[in-house]
Parts: structure tokens; sequence; C-alpha cells
């Protein structure tokens, strides 16, 4: 994970919760200006795991945890970035397509529909975080 994955995902816990007046003491162990840090690209201070644990609890969004999660599962199959963006592109059509096929004239979708819609979701989700690994691969060499 990478300072910037780091710093976009404190900034969405934080702003989850209220914004940084909401996340200091007494909710977090932290003071204000640390939690601006953590939203900070330059400071290079991240957001430790018992505050990430707060704050995903206080608002019900495992932010953080969800993006670790997703990291762990990611197995891109080439190293090429350009490769891994076109399957990005490749899935999101293909929801894309679904949607815009099963919701014709403006009908609402079945629970089937639903079910192969989240189906398709779940691999742009993959693709994403496929793409994020070889983004990290290239950040860390």
């Amino acid at each position: 994970m990478n300072r910037t994955q780091h710093v976009l995902l404190a900034r969405a816990l934080i702003d989850a919760n209220g914004g940084v007046d909401a996340c200091c003491k007494p909710v977090t162990r932290v003071e204000r200006s640390q939690l601006y840090a953590y939203r900070d690209f330059n400071s290079g201070v991240y957001m430790p795991a018992d505050v990430i644990d707060v704050l995903e609890s206080r608002a019900k969004n495992p932010v953080y945890s969800q993006f670790l999660f997703s990291q762990m599962q990611a197995e891109p199959q080439t190293a090429c970035v350009v490769q891994e963006a076109a399957d990005v592109d490749e899935a999101a059509n293909d929801v894309w397509r679904f949607i815009r096929h099963a919701a014709a004239e403006g009908r609402e979708l079945t629970e089937t529909e639903k079910r192969e819609a989240e189906r398709l979701l779940q691999r742009v989700d993959r693709e994403n975080a496929e793409l994020r690994a070889v983004l990290n691969m290239a950040a860390s060499t």
C-alpha cells in the first residue's frame, strides 16, 4: 500500500465520521492536528490500526479494512499496467451493457438480474484490485 492510498483512505474514513472535529479526542486517542496529518500527502504519517478500528466501528463502514482485504486477494495475471487497466475497462463495460439491456425502457431489475449485476460488479472489484496491485509493484520498484 502506498502513501497516496493511505491518505485517500484516511480522508474517506475521517469524512465518513463527520470530519476532523468529529474524530479527535475523546472519540479517538489522537489530537486534531494528528488527524490533519493523516490527510496530508506530504506528512508521511499514517493512521494507526487502533484509530482505524475506532473510526470504522463508529462509521459502520470498513473503509481501510475492506481495501486491505481486497489487496490480499489481488493476484494480477500480468505485470502490465496497460493490460490491467484494459481489464478494468472491459469488466466495467460488461456491467454497463448488462444494466442497459436489463433496464431497457425504464423497467425495474428482477432479483435474478440484480444478482447477476452483483456478480459482474464483483469482477470489476477484482480487476480494480489487480490494477492497484500492479501499480503498487511499479511504485515500489
